[in-house]
């Protein structure tokens, strides 16, 4: 049997390939948006009644929680403060020489921390429909 390919990891002590600093500086800077105050208020928009919320695509009323999935404890969210304009580009980056592992990071940045009116609260199952189709798109457009 042959012998795998090992992938290159230049970053962090070389124990990191780029995709993964990739991701890795992706979910750092997700995870500071959560608290985001324009994206907040975009969900409180949404607010119809206490613990209801309404989809601004399905214009559906729901609750604030789901139930949990059968293989995890927690509660799920079902108000999702999408943006607009996709953080990444489903068109992809072009490449220049502000890349740095496939990305530019000052467009991401920019499309990430955005002002309310670029955001649209949606139920659990709009984001996930409109998320799917975003990244087929990507794929298609990746070849």
């Amino acid at each position: 049997m042959a012998k795998r390919k090992s992938t290159p990891r230049p970053y962090n002590a070389w124990t990191m390939s780029e995709s993964e600093l990739r991701s890795y500086i992706m979910s750092w800077l997700r995870e500071k948006s959560r608290w985001w105050k324009p994206k907040t208020k975009a969900v409180a928009r949404a607010r119809v009644r206490k613990g209801v919320y309404k989809c601004e695509e399905c214009w559906a009323e729901w609750p604030w929680k789901l139930p949990p999935l059968p293989w995890k404890k927690r509660k799920r969210n079902n108000a999702d403060a999408d943006h607009i304009e996709s953080v990444i580009p489903v068109e992809g980056f072009q490449e220049d020489s502000n890349t740095f592992l496939w990305y530019d990071w000052t467009e991401v940045i920019r499309r990430l921390f955005v002002e309310e009116d670029w955001y649209k609260t949606l139920c659990y199952n709009c984001h996930s429909k409109k998320t799917k189709a975003e990244n087929t798109e990507r794929r298609k457009n990746k070849k």
